[in-house]
């Protein structure tokens, strides 16, 4: 956790994720003076106060529970363990972390969960600086900072952003490609002519969900629209049918969108619906 004084009265908590004896920025993570002096330089003048670092998992949950961190950041291969399970146990965490991994083939399942960046290892003065710096915009905007602009490189740039939105919401409302159980961020991208992170950032910045959640949106509500509409289809059948490849991730899904299960929802429709019809007023003709 790395305490972070800016400009004003504003402070600022990270947690950095790294192993105790490796190096980030080429300077051992365990010599608090040298984190110091590299996130001094790069974050905008930033002052630091204190760097603590998080040695396993459970005291990076404590850290979690007892503190407010406002971003994080994560190596992947650390602590005998995978990264990724920190996010899967605070998915509200995912768009405030920046991830740093040697390898570039986990670049699209990063980007899937909706993380803030990913740096490859190893990591220059100047991607480190564009990506917090890009975590510096977003918390300006959510009223975190009091801050001067800062101009910030986009990857959406030479993208016609209203053609994009179009094309996308033709993918998906009209031909429906959440259907495909294998669909992802990067087959998405490809049918639109982007590059992943170019629609990671589209859907971060201008729909404000991850890719994880907005493919779920889509499911989900075709799920809704076939538990009303056919009554007689297995629940299983449906969730297949929207592109779930398993029913326990369908499920899970419907649940966490709709806070009851398919099952239930199914059921109180058909509550509904028998309770309307019996309320509706008969017209009888006089003969």
């Amino acid at each position: 956790m790395v305490h972070l004084g800016l400009t004003g009265n504003t402070s600022f908590n990270f947690l950095l994720f790294r192993n105790f004896k490796k190096s980030v920025f080429g300077v051992p993570v365990n010599l608090s003076f040298c984190c110091t002096y590299w996130l001094n330089l790069l974050i905008l003048g930033s002052s630091i106060i204190e760097i603590m670092h998080a040695t396993s998992f459970e005291l990076a949950y404590r850290y979690h529970k007892q503190l407010r961190i406002d971003l994080f950041i994560l190596d992947l291969s650390l602590f005998g363990a995978d990264g990724f399970h920190f996010l899967e146990k605070f998915p509200n965490e995912r768009s405030n972390t920046i991830i740093v991994s040697a390898y570039n083939d986990l670049a699209i399942r990063a980007f899937e969960y909706g993380v803030l960046d990913y740096l490859t290892k190893p990591i220059s003065e100047e991607r480190l600086r564009l990506s917090l710096q890009r975590f510096f915009i977003r918390s300006n905007r959510k009223g975190k900072l009091n801050t001067s602009p800062i101009r910030i490189k986009t990857r959406l740039s030479k993208v016609d952003i209203h053609k994009l939105d179009v094309r996308l919401t033709d993918l998906m409302e009209v031909k429906k490609v959440y259907q495909n159980e294998n669909l992802s961020l990067k087959s998405l991208a490809e049918e639109l002519d982007l590059h992943p992170r170019q629609l990671s950032e589209f859907l971060n910045e201008k729909k404000h969900k991850t890719f994880t959640s907005f493919l779920h949106n889509y499911r989900i509500k075709e799920a809704k629209y076939l538990l009303e509409r056919y009554p007689e289809k297995k629940i299983s059948d449906i969730g297949f049918e929207v592109g779930y490849k398993s029913l326990s991730n369908f499920y899970d899904a419907f649940k966490k969108e709709l806070k009851i299960t398919a099952s239930e929802y199914r059921q109180k429709n058909f509550i509904s619906t028998i309770s309307s019809n019996i309320a509706e007023p008969k017209n009888y003709i006089n003969v």
